[in-house]
């Protein structure tokens, strides 16, 4: 997959579909010939790389000579795969060093290259596993005496390319970091279009589609996390691509904390990309032996549309990322209490909630917020995870679960504390900003300073200490604020710059060392909803919940949109009793998702539970081959009309299920939906009118969702099974 020619001096990467090719110029700049649909051979780019303007002319010091680069490099407009800094180059660098003596010129060239097999671990850092290669770049700049690897990994069965780099000082003397970016991408033209997904809470990851025009656009997280504002996974699309055609290009990272996305268009009309840790605030001492590792950032590639890419980076997820060793298997259908009785709960009320769980399939019952400390409110007992005795006797609650054969989960927000609560009296100096004479609050609590490694063991001592003794299946990981002051009572001054970054560092220690000893414990993350819903956290968690916004009428947005980038088997989403739509249209909705319930279950009619425990025997039945492990198609948007549609069908191709969701009320109006991804020879029998067609009929033609009459919210849930006789 990897070959390097020292003749021609080309680097080529590429598997059955993909290509990647990178060619070491006469100064030792990386320019990037080609990325696309493979190709028979890589050699013939001459006219690739002599076409703009004229070569860059240098003076030579020791020669006293003005000399020009023999194979015609330009400096200020060539593909390149690391810019330097500070030099004619002005479109922006991925790395930028600061010297002991104060120059901000960064300039890494050329020195080697060698072939990994795999992708190479990543201290500190969650990254991608699985069958691949990686060519490890090896640049220098001989004035810093620093180095960079420059990680490009391609992998054998999925069109997918990781970059990353390991910066490394080898003098003796310290520098800073001010930018330490994951990756750059050169394109040759800027046709595209880029599509993000910006928010708030309980509105997360709205799409949004800007044409790229002249000078800068920037896609970023300031807020401490990947955050609800801003998700990092983003695409570019040519202007003509559409669900199944045309060129689409994703990009996400495989971290948590602040970001940025740039593209710049030149004023050759072409693409300059930068993807990594947000510069803002940032800066790095790198002493004299040191390394620091950048988060690996994920590009796919599809010449065949959005739902391509969309696909390869489910599968990428799925395959190549998570670490839950259950993760493919099927995971029970939850209930959690919060929406139902918030802190407001005795041992008898969580009882009564768990016999009438059961009652609609409840496999998992999750304890919320409100179980330990002085935690009656919001305002007290964060940073105190011992169990309130006199509110809660959570063994009984756990042998209640034990007796009515489902798991038991609880929830923690580990990275928080509430100044009213033990731990704040005994250290306040493990707060976030500590040392101020004012300090911002939300929700009437303050960021744990993760980046002191003695606040990380503190919480982790006391949350090993609760799993040692009661005996849990699932925890629901909260992060309810963002950071605000990031500073660092533990660090000094000229260490500031750190904080951000160490801060993503604690949580992944944190996270790493519980998932460890703790492998059967499943972890969902949470952050407000969907605040941190990024690739780091679903490293550790395989799954995540996606808002706190369970109203289906914004649901259906949230959900697709999340849905582009991320798989459905980790996109948490709930049941609850939102008077928008009946629950029959909320549990199908939830269906598309990791499904569970959020209400007070000692409310629910006969005809209610009824209803819910029917979907919760298609969840049993279905969703495990279906859902989580099939392939998903998204056959309308709920931003292109007035209904969504979208599709899953089997790996086997003997299944499917189809989601059709009205959004506001319409009267005598054809809604045909052609389906994908079935075998156009095999017939189906399909639950919307009992007939049986063949695959090339559905697809062709379609499933018929006219109604002389149709609500807002209405809904079809519709099963299509293999018919072999």
């Amino acid at each position: 997959m990897i070959r390097y020619s020292k003749t021609t001096r080309i680097l080529a990467l590429d598997n059955k579909s993909i290509g990647y090719a990178v060619y070491v110029n006469d100064a030792g700049y990386l320019e990037t010939l080609y990325f696309g649909k493979r190709l028979a051979g890589y050699t013939d780019f001459d006219c690739v790389r002599k076409s703009g303007e004229f070569a860059s002319p240098r003076y030579v010091v020791q020669t006293g000579k003005e000399e020009g680069y023999a194979d015609g490099f330009k400096a200020a407009c060539a593909p390149l795969e690391v810019s330097p800094h500070g030099l004619w180059d002005k479109r922006g660098a991925p790395l930028i060093v600061r010297s002991k003596e104060g120059s901000f010129e960064t300039d890494l060239r050329f020195k080697s290259v060698r072939r990994l097999k795999g992708v190479p671990a990543i201290e500190g850092l969650p990254h991608a596993h699985g069958d691949a290669e990686t060519a490890d770049i090896l640049l220098e700049d001989k004035n810093l005496r620093v180095r960079a690897h420059l990680y490009l990994t391609i992998f054998a069965d999925k069109d997918i390319l990781l970059k990353s780099f390991c910066i490394e000082n080898f003098g003796r003397k310290a520098v800073r970091l001010t930018r330490a970016m994951s990756m750059q991408l050169d394109l040759p033209r800027a046709d595209y279009d880029l599509v993000h997904f910006h928010g708030r809470w309980a509105k997360e990851r709205d799409y949004c589609c800007n044409a790229l025009t002249d000078g800068i656009q920037e896609i970023s997280s300031n807020h401490g996390r990947s955050s609800a504002e801003e998700n990092p996974f983003v695409y570019l699309k040519e202007k003509n691509a559409t669900t199944d055609s045309g060129e689409v290009i994703g990009f996400n990272l495989i971290y948590s904390g602040n970001f940025k996305f740039r593209t710049l268009v030149t004023p050759f009309r072409g693409l300059h990309l930068l993807y990594g840790i947000d510069d803002e605030d940032f800066e790095w001492k790198l002493s004299a032996g040191e390394k620091f590792f950048t988060p690996q950032a994920v590009i796919a590639y599809s010449a065949e549309g959005t739902d391509a890419m969309s696909q390869t980076f489910h599968r990428f997820i799925r395959e190549n990322l998570m670490t839950y060793a259950d993760n493919c298997e099927y995971k029970p259908v939850l209930f959690n209490s919060w929406e139902g009785c918030t802190f407001d709960f005795d041992t008898d009320l969580i009882l009564a909630y768990i016999d009438d769980a059961v009652k609609i399939g409840t496999e998992l019952f999750v304890l919320d917020d409100g179980w330990f400390g002085a935690r009656n409110t919001d305002a007290a007992g964060l940073g105190d995870w011992k169990v309130n005795e006199k509110k809660i006797d959570l063994k009984r609650v756990i042998t209640h679960c034990t007796a009515h054969k489902i798991k038991f989960g609880i929830w923690f927000e580990p990275e928080m504390i509430n100044f009213d609560s033990d731990l704040f009296r005994a250290h306040p100096e493990y707060v976030l900003g500590w040392g101020k004479e004012e300090l911002s609050l939300a929700r009437h609590q303050f960021c744990l300073d993760f980046a002191n490694p003695e606040v990380v063991d503190n919480i982790y001592a006391q949350m090993r200490a609760f799993f040692k003794e009661y005996p849990v299946d699932y925890v629901k990981w909260d992060y309810n604020r963002t950071v605000a002051e990031h500073v660092s009572a533990a660090y000094p001054a000229d260490r500031q710059g750190e904080i951000y970054h160490r801060l993503v560092l604690g949580y992944y220690s944190l996270l790493g060392r519980l998932t460890r000893e703790f492998p059967k414990i499943m972890f969902e993350g949470c952050a407000s909803g969907g605040g941190r819903f990024d690739l780091g956290t679903l490293y550790y968690c395989p799954q995540i919940w996606c808002s706190d916004e369970s109203d289906p009428a914004q649901r259906i947005d949230i959900q697709f949109n999340t849905s582009i980038g991320y798989p459905l088997s980790c996109i948490g989403s709930h049941v609850n009793d939102s008077p928008v739509a009946p629950y029959s249209t909320k549990a199908a909705l939830a269906l598309f998702g990791t499904y569970g319930y959020e209400m007070n279950p000692n409310k629910l009619t006969q005809e209610e539970i009824d209803t819910l425990a029917k979907t919760a025997d298609v969840y049993r039945k279905y969703h495990r081959d279906v859902i989580a492990n099939g392939t998903l198609y998204h056959l309308r948007a709920p931003y292109e009309g007035n209904y969504m549609c979208m599709q899953c069908v089997s790996q086997d191709k003997k299944t499917s299920l189809v989601l059709f969701m009205n959004k506001f009320k319409e009267l005598d109006v054809f809604r045909f939906v052609r389906l994908k991804g079935l075998d156009a020879r095999k017939r189906y029998r399909n639950t919307l009118d009992g007939q049986v067609h063949t695959g090339e009929y559905y697809e062709k033609i379609g499933l018929n969702f006219s109604e002389a009459w149709m609500n807002e919210f209405s809904h079809a849930l519709v099963l299509l099974t293999e018919v072999t006789k």
